[in-house]
Order: structure tokens, then sequence, then C-alpha cells
């Protein structure tokens, strides 16, 4: 929103008090042609007190343009701009008409002002009509660019904190215990002649890490993606954890919204980490995901283990609810908290 400080006035009669000087200069000009010259200052001062009710309307006319943008599918404000400028300019030219008057005659007597409006009406409503929609313009386009630096300053921050994300994604892929714990369980399956389990933890890694190296950087990715990334990530950790049961409650619609890149990892390696690993009889992780109230994706993690000790969750969710803020504002929300025998976390995004 624009505002209307000690600047912007500044500005605003400077630049109509310019106006006044060419159009006084314009009419003094007119009438040393016509052999009826007049003082340059007396049309001047004149000039500028017209144009000076400019001055006052404009911030009018700022308010209504951010009001009523003309954008795809808002026909209806472009129409109520249309007849807002009608009627500002016929008000506009009956201030003209009474300090024309005020100015020559020193009175506004109603018959003067009957003749003249309809006068000055013929002859400069279509001008400034044109100003009028010419402000309309300029704040519109004025909008429409910091909107457009607003959003790529936005993306920028996206696309920063995606490649911080990533790479503290890498770091903690590559980290040892994971690495080792994973590579342990190959081996022992190796020894065991579990060729088949073996096999598939070492392309579920593999798959993994390739993921994560050959990322090319997407803000957003749809939820089927992010899902394949997660599937492959609790493969590997199913394999650790033989008695885990994963369960996925996926409503098809919800598969082609499109949601942050790498956003879920962190929340499911949660659930395994402080739920599945720690809980004594702990198996049960399910993933729920449907659309709820027409256009909101909501998310739910759920795992069987030990009650939450902090309510706001670790540094992990913490992350994730950062990213959520950069991308969404207060359209996301992230709770986590207890639930039957486990912790649920859940996530509702908007889904356009």
């Amino acid at each position: 929103m624009i505002k209307f400080n000690q600047k912007f006035w500044l500005y605003n009669l400077l630049v109509w008090s310019v106006v006044a000087i060419f159009t006084a200069t314009q009419l003094h000009l007119k009438s040393l042609q016509s052999g009826q010259a007049s003082s340059w200052f007396d049309v001047f001062w004149i000039q500028l007190a017209v144009w000076w009710v400019w001055a006052l309307i404009t911030p009018i006319v700022f308010r209504l343009a951010e009001k009523y943008r003309v954008e795809q599918g808002r026909f209806s404000n472009a129409l109520i701009l249309l007849i807002v400028s009608i009627g500002l300019v016929l008000g506009y030219l009956g201030i003209y008409t009474m300090v024309w008057l005020l100015a020559t005659y020193g009175t506004l007597p109603w018959e003067n002002f009957e003749n003249l409006y309809p006068i000055l009406f013929l002859n400069l409503f279509h001008w400034h009509f044109f100003i009028c929609m010419a402000i309309f313009a300029i704040v519109h386009a004025y909008t429409y660019y910091k909107d457009s630096e607003a959003e790529r300053i936005k993306g920028i921050q996206l696309e920063k904190d995606l490649l911080g994300h990533q790479l503290r994604m890498l770091k903690m892929q590559l980290q040892p215990h994971f690495l080792f714990n994973t590579l342990n369980s190959i081996v022992s399956a190796i020894h065991q002649q579990k060729t088949e389990t073996a096999s598939e933890m070492t392309t579920g890694l593999s798959e993994l890490l390739r993921i994560s190296l050959n990322e090319n950087g997407r803000i957003v990715v749809s939820l089927r993606e992010e899902l394949n990334y997660v599937q492959k990530y609790l493969q590997i950790e199913q394999h650790r954890f033989k008695n885990t049961k994963i369960i996925y409650e996926i409503q098809e619609a919800s598969l082609q919204v499109e949601v942050p890149n790498f956003f879920l990892q962190p929340i499911v390696e949660n659930a395994v980490k402080h739920g599945i690993a720690k809980g004594v009889g702990a198996q049960l992780l399910k993933i729920s995901i449907q659309m709820v109230a027409g256009d909101q994706l909501q998310i739910d993690i759920y795992n069987e283990g030990p009650p939450l000790a902090q309510k706001e969750g670790g540094i992990g969710l913490q992350n994730v609810r950062q990213r959520l803020a950069s991308h969404y504002g207060d359209a996301a929300a992230l709770k986590i908290y207890n639930l039957d025998q486990g912790v649920n976390t859940r996530i509702n995004l908007p889904a356009s």
C-alpha cells in the first residue's frame, strides 16, 4: 500500500505545480497571439489552484486503484474505475469552474456557473478524464511492479532455503550413523545369505543418495514425487526395524498438489528416530493425506512410540516450519501432539 507521507506530498505538489507552469505558459502565449495579453503570473496562480485540486484528488485515485485492481477475471473493477473516473472529473470541473469565477469576478453567481460549466465540460472533460485514467494506470503499473519484486525476492529466498535444506539433507545422509547403520544392515544380510534383502537395501541407499545429489533445485514438486522419496527412505529403515508396519492412506486427488521439495522427509525421519527406534513394541507408522475443506491439503504422520517430550518438536521440525512459513506465510500450519500410544504430526497446506 502506498504511504501518503511527507515525501509523497512533496512530489505530488511538485508534479502538479510543473503542470500548472506548462498550462499557464500555454494560455499566456495564446493570449499574446489573440492580442489580449494577460499577465503570466495572473494565469499561473489560477492554474496552480486548479491543478492543486488534482493534487488533493490524487490520493483518492491511488486508494481506489489499489482497492479495485484490474486483473484477469475482475472486469467489474474496470467498470467501477470507469464510473468513478467520470464522477471525479465532473466534480473536478465543478471546482475548476468555481475557481475560475472567483478569480475573474470575485463572486460565484449561479447564472455564470451555469454558463461556464458546460463550456469547460465540452473543452476539458476528455482531457481530465484521460488524466484520471492515466493515474489509475500508473498506480496499477507501480503495484504490479512491487508485487513482481516481492514475488522475485520471495522466489530467491525460497531457492536459498531449498539449497540450504538440500545441503543439510545431504549432510544428514552422509553422516556416519546413517551410512554405518545401513551398511551394517547390508553386511549382516550378506552374512546371513539374505542376498535379496542386501540388494534391496543397496539399491534403496543408492537411489536415496542419487536423488539428493542429482536434484535440479526445484522449489516445489508434486506430492507424488515427494512421497516417492519418503518411501525410498522408509524402505531402508524398514529393513533395519523389521517389525515396522507402514500404512499409507493417500487420497488420489492429493497427489497432483505441488509442495515444497524435501519437506516431508525430516518429519518422517523424526517419527522413525524418536518413535519407532525408541519405543518398546512400537511398530506402526502411518501416513495419511487427504483434501479437506475443498482447497486444503491435510497430512498426518503418526508413529507409535514414546510420548512427545517437547510440544514444539526438535530442530528438524523448526526448519520445516520455517520453510512452510517462507512458502505459504500464515496459510500453512504444522502441529505435533501426543495421540493414543504415539505421536501425530499434522500439516495443513493450501492446495493451490
